[in-house]
């Protein structure tokens, strides 16, 4: 794909998959349509992988809201020949087929373009992984983020950090627009406060070999449905995650979940919000308990009371910027620390007002409404430029290669090269940094130590991880001084394995 020329529009595919995340892109949708000089098409990935739950509205999403959409394909995507592409989850292994692989299109020369569809809140080390080294920002022509504190922590933890742009986050801009309630809600409601209370699935951290639960106990949460059920002055809303009962957690947690939103449904004062779009309620609300999400940062725009909980063993770190936020923020841990902050809604209490709204100008500098603007400009100005791809990698016939990784990622090369690959090429060894694996067979191959590359024969080595590429990567060209023309991703082997 070759930059744009003076007199063509810029041509943007968008990539849909998942409908509570269309905010993250709302707002640059709907200014891209507008905009004569670009030309905008959305793809509906129907063939999506992963998490389904999150997914399986997608179409009724489309429909209902009358966006036009075309049924994502190589060929579909080959016809409009766009400039770039906008992914809107950053799982390419978790997420989407082969076929779908931001690789795959990088490879033709389209630009990918990553928004987050949250925002970068967690500091733990998978959390990093997942926000700064999955293939999809590594693969990234641009990468948004909603400010330069933010940027900072890409520069120090994302080997494609120079893609980075602080321009804002489109999601803020469509804050600032009304949501009016339907009738019937805002009969329910009355005069009465909105307290929002938005709730993860039940969540959890591997830290030091250790689980721990970031989100709260359960069990507090059914404790405080005796208030809500005493409190008859006061209307909730409650908001779960689309997993928060979802067959992929706990047969317990999911017990308890069931238990909560049955409860729930049967009191006057609570409406509970499963709506892809959860902007409505966020909006209306005078009060809002929350725990991990995206939505605890646009909590902070609205100005009114956030009580923030976590579990009570287990404070999750959080990056930076937000943890700045976070701090402006009631705590809680327990079914009495919302009471407590409950009670303070009702009196009109709101001590940390002042530090709450510092912190969030801050934490969100962009929040006027133009952030979209500013994505758009950085579009259309990127289009204009040399993109600077890399030559195409191809593996030779007969080439002999080195797989370091022995999680899903080698599995999914391995199944890739007996798929496509057998007889046209070799996989040697497999190399792992776990030494409890050194010596043990995979696939008929033996698993040796990383430092062995320094005495094998090959001519490729694949790479078989997100979690941790950069380390894999600078360890294999600063401390064994492999050239990076030999160094594969698992994503492109897969690729150039199945589609050539």
């Amino acid at each position: 794909m070759e930059y744009l020329k003076c007199y063509e529009k810029c041509k943007i595919a968008f990539a849909f998959q998942v409908p509570s995340f269309w905010v993250s892109w709302e707002s640059l949708y709907e200014s891209c349509i507008a905009d004569e000089r670009f030309d905008v098409r959305l793809f509906w990935l129907n063939s999506s992988v992963g998490d389904k739950a999150q997914m399986e509205s997608a179409e009724n999403f489309l429909e209902d809201k009358e966006i036009p959409y075309e049924i994502f394909s190589y060929e579909n995507i080959l016809r409009f020949s766009p400039h770039y592409m906008v992914y809107q989850t950053p799982y390419d292994y978790g997420h989407r087929t082969p076929d779908m692989w931001t690789i795959r299109y990088k490879r033709l020369g389209i630009r990918i373009v990553y928004i987050p569809y949250g925002i970068e809140i967690s500091d733990t080390k998978e959390s990093r992984a997942k926000h700064f080294s999955l293939s999809t920002v590594s693969n990234a022509f641009l990468v948004f983020t909603l400010s330069e504190a933010m940027k900072n922590e890409y520069d120090k933890y994302c080997m494609n950090a120079n893609a980075v742009r602080a321009v804002g986050l489109p999601r803020f801009d469509s804050l600032l627009k009304q949501f009016p309630f339907p009738e019937k809600l805002k009969a329910s409601v009355g005069n009465r406060k909105i307290i929002l209370w938005k709730v993860h699935f039940p969540k959890f951290f591997l830290e030091n070999g250790v689980k721990k639960q970031v989100t709260p106990d359960l069990g507090e949460y059914l404790k405080f449905i005796e208030y809500v059920a005493a409190n008859q002055d006061i209307f909730f809303i409650f908001m779960p995650h689309p997993k928060f009962v979802d067959n992929t957690i706990s047969e317990e947690s999911r017990f308890e979940g069931l238990g909560i939103l049955k409860a729930l449904s049967q009191l006057s004062n609570v409406y509970i919000d499963q709506d892809d779009d959860y902007r409505r309620s966020l909006v209306h609300a005078n009060a809002i308990i929350v725990d991990r999400s995206a939505v605890m940062v646009e909590a902070g725009m609205k100005g009114v009371p956030v009580l923030y909980m976590h579990h009570q063993d287990y404070m999750e770190p959080m990056t930076p910027p937000i943890q700045k936020l976070l701090d402006s923020y009631y705590q809680g841990t327990t079914a009495a620390d919302m009471i407590t902050f409950c009670n303070k809604v009702r009196e009109n209490k709101d001590e940390q007002r002042e530090q709450r709204l510092d912190a969030f100008r801050k934490c969100v500098p962009f929040c006027d409404g133009c952030c979209a603007e500013r994505v758009k400009n950085e579009l259309w100005k990127g289009a204009h430029k040399e993109a600077g791809f890399e030559m195409l990698k191809t593996i030779k016939t007969g080439a002999r290669i080195v797989i370091f990784g022995t999680g899903n990622m080698g599995y999914v090369c391995m199944e890739a090269y007996q798929e496509k690959g057998n007889g046209k090429f070799e996989i040697v060894s497999f190399l792992d940094n776990d030494y409890k694996k050194h010596g043990n067979y995979v696939f008929g191959r033996e698993i040796s130590a990383a430092n062995s590359i320094v005495y094998m024969n090959y001519d490729y080595i694949v790479i078989a991880t997100d979690k941790y590429y950069r380390q894999v990567y600078n360890q294999l060209t600063e401390e064994y001084g492999i050239p990076k023309e030999k160094i594969i991703s698992y994503d492109e082997f897969v690729v150039i394995l199945l589609f050539g």
